[in-house]
């Protein structure tokens, strides 16, 4: 009867710790700015005059920036001879060793779309490298999920092409602004080439340092499938790429980062997207969901493809999250 009465207080005095522990999860995710905040934050505030002037010629024609159509991009960039699906190739003497697919994760931005296309296209031929442009968009309908459709982009361009070796992830609104900001990958370790951001002052302090993994990301077709791709479940705006940078960091001995003034970045202004409430829950379990949640569990279906000559597309349709 003793050991009945001593193994039922043990069964309550760990209910009550269970119980203690999930309350201050709560109470963390409740506070979730200030706890977060702490740990991660951002200290340069937004400036958003910043965005609004291109620092840097983009065109060598008397183009209207702000009111671009794609028949323009295409007449622009008519001299490159662009492959259909937005695909160039230099000649094979000066051709670098690795194929890059530029996977841009896409809605509703035609203005920095058709900034990113006129200025990205000039960029990369410049430097020689052999890439292809690729869209992956949601129907209009389903919550907007960054991490999930560079996964999308990632396994739909591998089909359409299997030969590339070099992924590069790239959010539509930067431009790079230093010529010598090669886009090519580190074949040791994966690369983060954005570095310093117009719209933070070009910070390189604190958060900036060493924890910034967002914007434009660079993967050996390996190094994306050994940290199984990012985590389908951030729906919304933030923190998929403080868990990606996690997962490579559990993988990797460290990041490859561009030099300040080689990864400078102009980012375009653009209306600010829903933020997810509960992407700090998510971020604090994200350790668990590592080898369960990413390419080796993406659900979604290609409900579209389509090709001209700036770009390939690819519509897509997954499980809808709504919060």
């Amino acid at each position: 009867m003793r050991f009945f009465r001593l193994r039922r207080r043990r069964l309550q005095l760990l209910f009550y710790l269970t119980t203690g522990i999930n309350i201050l999860i709560v109470l963390a995710v409740l506070y979730h700015e200030k706890i977060f905040n702490t740990i991660d934050i951002i200290q340069i505030p937004i400036n958003n005059e910043l965005c609004r002037f291109i620092p840097f010629n983009i065109t060598s024609k008397s183009l209207n920036l702000k009111n671009l159509t794609f028949s323009q991009v295409e007449s622009e960039l008519s001299h490159l001879s662009l492959n259909y699906g937005g695909k160039w190739s230099p000649k094979p003497e000066n051709s670098r060793k690795s194929r890059v697919a530029i996977i841009v994760p896409y809605r509703d931005r035609i203005k920095n779309l058709h900034l990113f296309l006129l200025y990205m296209h000039k960029y990369l031929s410049n430097q020689n490298v052999e890439y292809g442009i690729y869209l992956v968009e949601p129907l209009q309908y389903l919550t907007f999920n960054r991490a999930l459709l560079i996964n999308a982009g990632y396994l739909e361009a591998l089909r359409d092409d299997p030969s590339w070796d070099c992924f590069i992830f790239h959010d539509v609104d930067m431009l790079p602004e230093n010529k010598l900001n090669i886009y090519e990958c580190n074949s040791e370790v994966p690369k983060q080439m954005a570095v310093a951001i117009n719209t933070y002052s070009y910070s390189t302090d604190g958060y900036f340092k060493e924890k910034y993994f967002g914007g434009i990301n660079a993967f050996t077709k390996d190094q994306f499938r050994k940290i199984n791709g990012f985590s389908n479940s951030y729906y919304g705006w933030g923190i998929e790429d403080d868990d990606a940078r996690n997962r490579v960091l559990d993988h990797f001995p460290r990041i490859a980062r561009q030099r300040p003034e080689i990864g400078r970045y102009f980012a375009n202004c653009h209306e600010k997207q829903e933020k997810n409430p509960y992407r700090f829950m998510l971020y604090m379990t994200a350790s668990s969901r590592m080898k369960t949640d990413g390419l080796n569990s993406i659900m979604y279906k290609l409900v579209k493809k389509e090709q001209n000559n700036l770009f390939t597309r690819f519509y897509i349709k997954y499980k809808n999250v709504k919060y």
